[in-house]
């Protein structure tokens, strides 16, 4: 099984015959390489997390360009999807507990939350604003075009005989018992500082074999910044010198 990210929370998994793609999305930041949308084209399935643009954005014009790929999401992605000229026919409706097969893979629906946004995060992002206010009056439109409503899933996905747990957002429910010992952990990081404390007891219960993390990119300024993923890397590497911490590189193929 091979592991792709792509910028933000879009993640391809690919064993060779069946590839899968999650929660894509094209980065606004032309300071940064980004994968174009072309580059999105050839996957069997694309998954998503939740709502927001952020995950779904580059979806209505993807489909245009692939004209194979199905999407599979909550029922208010789809309606947004939808409602941005995407086809409603190659939208399948999924929820919680719900277990698809995709070619040779398994995927499984685990009820999941967003995290919240904590007020130093937007403290460090703030002076930005001021410079960047034009795009940020076009994010806060465009985001309040792409609600969530609370509907937000990770994914299990299992095939080859390895398993991977996907969050498009980090934000577990305590009473929920999901599953242990993945051989890889997908981490979304985006929103807060304080990922590390809000990850730990989770990555302590469930002990996944490694960690790949994501959303730390600086994609679409002022809302977004690069985040220094240091302390969550030596937080992890002192609690759990076993684990694999992986800071990916956007667009380098990594072995399972």
């Amino acid at each position: 099984m091979k592991i792709t990210w792509y910028g933000t929370a879009t993640v391809g998994i690919d064993d060779g015959e069946t590839k899968l793609l999650f929660d894509p999305f094209v980065r606004m930041n032309r300071r940064i390489p980004t994968t174009p949308l072309e580059g999105f084209a050839g996957f069997d399935a694309i998954f998503v997390t939740h709502g927001h643009f952020d995950h779904i954005y580059s979806i209505p014009a993807l489909l245009k360009i692939d004209g194979d790929v199905r999407v599979y999401c909550t029922e208010t992605p789809k309606n947004t999807l939808v409602g941005k000229g995407a086809p409603a026919d190659r939208i399948d409706v999924i929820k919680p507990g719900d277990e698809l097969r995709v070619g040779n893979f398994t995927v499984k629906v685990w009820k999941f939350r967003h995290i919240v946004f904590d007020p130093v995060y937007i403290l460090t992002v703030a002076p930005k604003c001021t410079v960047f206010f034009p795009k940020l009056f076009w994010q806060t439109y465009t985001n309040k075009k792409f609600p969530s409503k609370g509907e937000i899933v990770a994914y299990e996905i299992e095939g080859g005989g390895k398993r991977v747990f996907l969050t498009g957002s980090f934000r577990d429910t305590p009473e929920i018992e999901y599953p242990k010992n993945a051989d890889l952990l997908v981490l979304a990081n985006g929103g807060s500082i304080f990922v590390p404390e809000k990850t730990a007891g989770f990555i302590a219960k469930y002990t996944p074999k490694a960690i790949l993390v994501d959303h730390f990119d600086n994609a679409f300024p002022p809302v977004t910044r690069n985040l220094d993923l240091t302390r969550l890397k030596k937080r992890v590497q002192r609690d759990h010198p076993e684990i694999r911490f992986i800071i990916p590189e956007a667009g380098k193929e990594l072995e399972l």
